[in-house]
């Protein structure tokens, strides 16, 4: 029994060390089948407003993010910076832009450095993301909110989802003066790693610095190729919305626009992602949050602790709307039409609570 447990042992380590020692492979960008390009070809993205203008933003070392705005900005009550997700683009939201300044806002689309149109940090690996500390996240999101020429009795709300809505909730703990409310749609302040418990998870993450590889995959992980490539439009709550017309849209801009993708998670941005919610749930932390913030929760959410999200919102911050939405996956952005309504409708109730007085 001994021997069978030595030589497993030392099988998993020759795997460990053999995944470590494996040369980087060369960036190859995944190629779709015909069949699928097809169903691509014959799905609906929506465009952006006609107003929409895209431009580009430099942080203080020099990386370029791309942002884009509706042309309303003197007519709008409010202004609305809308924060995608981990691998996410604002061309997925042309509906969502739409439909927002519809009801009234100046809407502002900012991608995170290294996703959608803005620039990667390995043109080499140009799907991986990496980071040298989360802060830089929130600190370029408070960099941009500072250069965005907003009248001064104009509120701002930052509308961020998942890792868009964890980047949003470190500016609103350490650059709160920058925006007025915060509306975060599953905002991952506690990640899941599937099954892995979030301290085991933490501690797999720190093996690639420790080995000196952090900027590889984690086993599993690879950069990106269709959910299924024999159907585009699978959907369904369990694989993160339930709307045919809208949860397609990534792997469909991402085959129409190779140079948008993003790939799974690397040792080095899990580790970094996973300190930073240490950081964030801090005593003392949620509690310095003092501007007035909705928290939507989604019904089934594999990806972001859910019941994490509802003590901080509930029980730790000063002005915190909980709202959770049954039938409703993590995708909130991509769910169905009325899970849509309610969220455009909680947007508008969050506008009233911190709406300024013209001086």
């Amino acid at each position: 029994m001994k021997q069978i447990l030595f030589v497993f042992l030392g099988l998993v380590i020759l795997g460990i060390m053999a995944f470590f020692a494996w040369p980087e492979r060369a960036y190859e960008p995944y190629q779709v089948s015909d069949a699928y390009q097809a169903q691509v070809d014959a799905f609906d993205i929506p465009e952006m407003p006609d107003d929409w203008v895209w431009d580009m933003f430099s942080s203080e070392d020099g990386v370029k993010m791309r942002f884009g705005q509706t042309g309303n900005t003197n007519a709008a009550q409010a202004t609305v910076v809308m924060v995608p997700g981990y691998t996410a683009t604002m061309d997925m939201y042309g509906e969502q832009v739409g439909e927002i300044a519809a009801r009234g806002y100046h809407v502002v689309g900012f991608d995170l450095r290294g996703q959608g149109g803005s620039e990667r940090p390995r043109p080499s690996q140009p799907e991986k993301l990496l980071i040298e500390n989360f802060k830089i996240y929130s600190n370029d999101l408070a960099l941009f909110l500072e250069s965005l020429e907003i009248p001064e009795d104009r509120s701002v709300i930052l509308m961020a989802m998942s890792f868009g809505g964890h980047v949003a909730f470190r500016v609103g703990g350490e650059h709160g003066d920058l925006v007025d409310g915060l509306f975060l749609l599953a905002p991952a302040l506690r990640p899941k790693a599937g099954d892995l418990e979030f301290e085991k998870a933490e501690r797999v993450f720190k093996i690639g610095d420790i080995l000196g590889k952090d900027s590889r995959y984690l086993p599993g992980e690879s950069d990106w190729k269709p959910a299924s490539e024999e159907n585009l439009l699978r959907v369904g709550i369990e694989h993160c919305a339930s709307s045919p017309k809208r949860l397609p849209m990534r792997d469909a801009i991402f085959t129409k626009h190779p140079e948008q993708r993003v790939g799974g998670v690397t040792f080095n941005w899990g580790r970094e992602f996973w300190g930073s919610s240490n950081f964030v749930l801090q005593d003392g932390y949620p509690e310095s949050i003092n501007i007035p913030v909705t928290m939507i929760h989604a019904e089934v959410d594999h990806f972001v602790a859910t019941d994490t999200n509802k003590s901080v919102c509930e029980t730790r911050m000063r002005d915190c709307v909980s709202i959770p939405l049954a039938g409703a996956g993590h995708c909130l952005t991509q769910e169905t039409d009325p899970i849509m309504d309610s969220i455009y409708d909680a947007l508008d109730d969050l506008m009233q609570r911190v709406k300024k007085v013209p001086a």
